[in-house]
């Protein structure tokens, strides 16, 4: 039944002003002016609320958009969001059937189109279908011919660009089968507007979303039955990457990047902490081209070598299959009646845009005669999702403007080309910035999926409107509210999509998604140790230690930084020579030139992208954090001083502290957390045995001050003042940093917590003895336990150096060292065999690869 509402004496006035363009279709407006049935209802909720209030929910929906990181990259920029319009776009019933089943018939079509390409070819020997379409198409990849298949469905998932004609009638402007991008991006704005208009949401018997991508999850989930299902992405630098990690977190699946995957017998898996696990269905996000190194043009380190053979003999399921992308060439657009009626053996429902193949002469001609009226584009070109507004649909591309220029390019590859018409399309009501209505073109993306019964329209979808239509910098997105016909049931996406199995562990950890972990950690710990250690030698040189005006001599603070490897021996010598403040000078550039590898904007930078990597694996809040604490490129303007660069440190050291405690507090004791704390402890560790080589295994290191600073660069003088009030003395200090196993900054402390963690990593007791790694963690306890604090600090060299300190750190070091070393060949590069896990090949003789 449709939504019946009289209009409001307010709605009219709404309306005053809304003037859509003589000659095209209006979506809010009938040819007479007046509003259509089904917007009444939306009409009369908007005009009850005061201009400002809509503003305000516009204002609400972008702020939720950057909260939940709503984002597109475009050429290597940074993220940027669009702009959401809370207007939805409201579809009657009547006219989503007759759009509904026209996609799903031509998504149909594709499909047998495409395995005819790569099947039997008939429509390429009956020349139903031009040579040049297929083999001058970059998106041909001949390797994929003659494949086997697990079902009818090479395209599992597609994506068409539809609009209005001026009388009404739907249009398909392009079609996307590579890997169509979007639909995390609508699902969002369905959930956004929801909330940003909640009354007007619920008072509408509105298709809700949940049913499509529970008969994805449902399809998919019969593919990959026996083994694990994945999302092949290619990282977060790829334009689209927050709806690949969206897809992968309500289907339930990991995200993984190609270093994730291998393949052993032409069959995939996916490299776990504990080895190989079997991998059955592949959601590919990434280029067919990208896929394989060994057999198509992957970049170095891009691709997982085999793929293509593994996808032909039909060991493993990719969605969309490789190749998929030389049916979405608008040059097949003129096409496509003929090819429906052949294959389909019908008429085709929904028609396309007026479309001219250079290839053929004809057309080629007409195109050359009619230019000014035409927009001319390139044949096989891949376009991006936010140039796809109306505005960039009419026009050329980029280089085919001139005249002369074209006819050289029609005669030299005319099969490169196609001419499209220039509709007057729709337009759809948008919200200004005073919370006024006007109109503006539009263009909206329609999804549709393979499901067991068949191919499934999501009722809903993604208005694009390019930004120039309404005056602002960024374009416009809109959400679409498909009206029903019968009661619909308030359905939710957050229900389960299937009955969740119980467990406690996280043993099918990517091995990638593990080695970031790690990684995060040990960027943590270098920027937490970087930013005290700049701290205190900035209050050092100011004289303002928390020890007391007790000077600390130039050479051994700029001995710090060269142990540390900030600093080169030769500058520390010039800069000690020249006095205080070119020593300060030298910290200055070291923790504020972009360009230094140890400044603050290059260590935290490490931070940011690596989080970035695992950021469905941290809470918001510790996001929030992370996200506020690496926002380098303020730091600079913030410091003028040393007060100034002080005050910035001591920020950033609450900052480490917050997101320390949230990630102790939050974060689940699986191997992910414990593989990101054993890379905080190696890190430390580290840290704590240079300081200590720098000021306390030297003789000539036993002046004033340092074993303050010792006691401050370790976080421990609090506790050494509680524990002995008395000036700091070396053996205590050396008790306190090395071998007090209640203090979590001694290194004895963070030898014992990684010994708790490699107790329990999956690898460690596969035939019941220590592992090589615990081996070393347990000689390395063993070397600091018998030791005497009182010895170490006493047993001196002629040449000054205390020879059993010394000799102590430096096995604990190499033995740290040998250790890093282990846990990436174990976990992270799988260089050694492991037994491969799963259950469809458990137990057979080759499961040992």
């Amino acid at each position: 039944m449709s939504e019946t509402a009289n209009l409001s004496n307010s709605a009219s006035d709404l309306l005053a002003g809304y003037k859509p363009p003589k000659g095209s279709y209006d979506e809010l407006l009938d040819s007479n002016g007046r509003p259509r049935e089904h917007w009444k209802r939306i009409l009369n909720d908007l005009a009850g609320l005061a201009p400002q209030q809509r503003v305000s929910a516009t204002r609400a929906a972008a702020m939720l958009q950057l909260e939940h990181e709503v984002a597109y990259i475009t050429d290597g920029a940074a993220p940027r969001t669009w702009h959401l319009d809370t207007l939805p776009l409201i579809i009657a019933p009547q006219d989503w059937a007759k759009l509904s089943s026209g996609l799903t018939q031509r998504a149909e079509l594709l499909n047998a189109l495409l395995a005819d390409i790569y099947g039997e070819q008939s429509l390429l020997k009956n020349g139903q279908l031009p040579a040049p379409l297929v083999f001058a198409n970059p998106d041909f990849i001949p390797l994929c011919h003659g494949h086997q298949r697990r079902d009818r469905f090479l395209l599992q998932f597609l994506a068409f660009d539809v609009a209005r004609a001026p009388d009404g009638s739907w249009w398909v402007l392009s079609q996307r089968t590579e890997a169509p991008a979007g639909i995390g991006y609508a699902l969002e704005h369905r959930l956004i507007t929801s909330r940003a208009l909640p009354n007007q949401f619920n008072a509408h018997n509105l298709h809700r979303l949940a049913g499509f991508f529970r008969a994805i999850a449902e399809h998919f989930a019969q593919i990959g039955d026996q083994n694990r299902s994945v999302v092949l992405t290619g990282g977060p630098d790829q334009p689209d990457y927050f709806e690949h990690a969206l897809i992968g977190r309500y289907l339930g699946y990991p995200v993984v990047e190609s270093a994730d995957l291998t393949v052993r017998d032409h069959r995939v898996f996916l490299k776990t902490l504990e080895g190989l696990e079997r991998v059955d269905l592949i959601i590919r996000r990434i280029a067919s081209e990208t896929c394989d190194p060994l057999e198509l043009r992957s970049a170095p380190r891009r691709g997982i070598a085999g793929l293509l053979h593994a996808a032909r003999t039909a060991s493993v399921v990719i969605a969309n299959a490789i190749g998929s992308g030389v049916v979405e060439s608008d040059a097949l657009l003129s096409f496509m009646p003929g090819l429906c009626q052949q294959l389909l053996g019908q008429p085709l429902e929904l028609p396309s845009i007026a479309s001219w193949w250079c290839g053929q002469p004809g057309e080629r001609a007409y195109v050359e005669a009619n230019l000014d009226k035409l927009s001319l584009r390139r044949a096989f070109r891949h376009r991006g999702m936010l140039t796809a507004g109306a505005r960039e649909l009419q026009q050329s591309d980029p280089g085919l403007e001139a005249r002369e220029d074209i006819e050289a390019k029609l005669r030299l590859r005319p099969y490169d080309y196609v001419g499209l018409e220039r509709m007057k399309l729709s337009t759809v009501p948008c919200l200004d910035d005073n919370g006024q209505l006007t109109p503006a073109p539009m263009v909206m993306r329609v999804y549709v999926a393979a499901t067991e019964d068949g191919y499934l329209v999501m009722p809903g979808g993604l208005v694009k409107i390019s930004a120039e239509d309404v005056g602002r910098d960024v374009p416009v997105s809109k959400d679409v509210w498909v009206l029903a016909d019968r009661q619909i049931p308030h359905d939710t996406l957050i229900r389960p999509l299937r009955a969740a199995t119980l467990k406690r562990s996280d043993r099918d950890l990517p091995s990638k998604t593990a080695d970031d972990l790690f990684w995060l950690g040990r960027y943590f710990e270098r920027a937490d140790g970087g930013v005290r250690l700049y701290r205190n030698l900035f209050l050092n040189l100011a004289g303002e230690t928390t020890l007391g005006n007790v000077p600390v001599a130039l050479s051994i603070l700029t001995g710090l930084l060269v142990s540390q490897g900030r600093l080169t021996a030769a500058r520390g010598r010039r800069a000690v020579a020249s006095g205080n403040r070119a020593v300060e000078h030298e910290i200055w550039n070291i923790l504020f030139d972009p360009d230094s590898p140890d400044s603050l904007g290059q260590v935290l930078g490490n931070v940011r992208r690596t989080a970035d990597q695992v950021r469905e694996r941290l809470s918001q809040d510790t996001w929030r954090i992370i996200d506020r604490m690496t926002s380098v490129p303020r730091l600079r303007w913030r410091t003028h001083s040393v007060s100034d660069a002080v005050n910035t440190l001591n920020d950033l050291i609450e900052g480490q502290s917050a997101v320390n405690g949230l990630i102790h507090e939050n974060m689940t004791r699986g191997y992910g957390w414990r593989l990101l704390d054993m890379g905080r402890r190696i890190e430390r560790a580290k840290y704590i045995i240079k300081v200590m080589r720098e000021l306390m295994a030297r003789t000539d290191r036993d002046v004033p001050g340092v074993l303050g600073l010792q006691l401050e660069l370790s976080d421990s003088l609090i506790t050494y003042r509680s524990r002995y009030q008395t000036e700091p003395q070396l053996p205590a200090v050396l008790d306190l940093v090395l071998a007090d196993d209640s203090n979590p900054r001694s290194l004895i402390f963070q030898l014992a917590e990684m010994t708790g963690h490699m107790q329990v990593m999956p690898l460690e007791d596969l035939d019941g003895h220590l592992s090589e790694g615990q081996k070393l963690l347990v000689g390395m306890n063993t070397d600091i336990l018998l030791a005497d604090v009182d010895k170490l600090a006493a047993t001196v060299s002629r040449g000054g150096k205390r020879t059993h300190l010394s000799r102590l750190l430096k096995r604990c070091e190499e033995g740290i060292d040998t250790l890093t070393s282990l846990i990436a060949q174990t976990y992270f590069s799988h260089s050694v065999g492991h037994r491969v896990t799963g259950s469809a090949i458990r137990g057979t003789p080759d499961d040992a690869v």
